[in-house]
């Protein structure tokens, strides 16, 4: 159990990444490339948790749930 629990501890580090990238404007560099990668990654758990909660005024809460569903089911394990 303990390679699936850093999977996931892993995968909450891509989350946090991809979150603190966000914050960046895009200029076509190779921090594009990077965020690119990491959104192709993580997108398959946000979107449809993105999409399932009401919109907020422009907060994206889904990350966060994510992070703590995640690190609950570590946690767990």
């Amino acid at each position: 159990m303990g390679i699936v629990r850093n999977l996931l501890l892993i995968y909450v580090y891509i989350l946090v990444a991809t979150a603190l990238l966000s914050w960046f404007p895009s200029n076509g560099g190779p921090l594009d490339s990077v965020k690119r990668v990491l959104r192709l990654v993580t997108e398959p758990v946000v979107g449809p948790v993105r999409r399932a909660l009401p919109s907020t005024g422009g907060i994206d809460f889904s990350v966060m749930l994510v992070t703590i569903v995640l690190l609950f089911v570590a946690r767990m394990i």
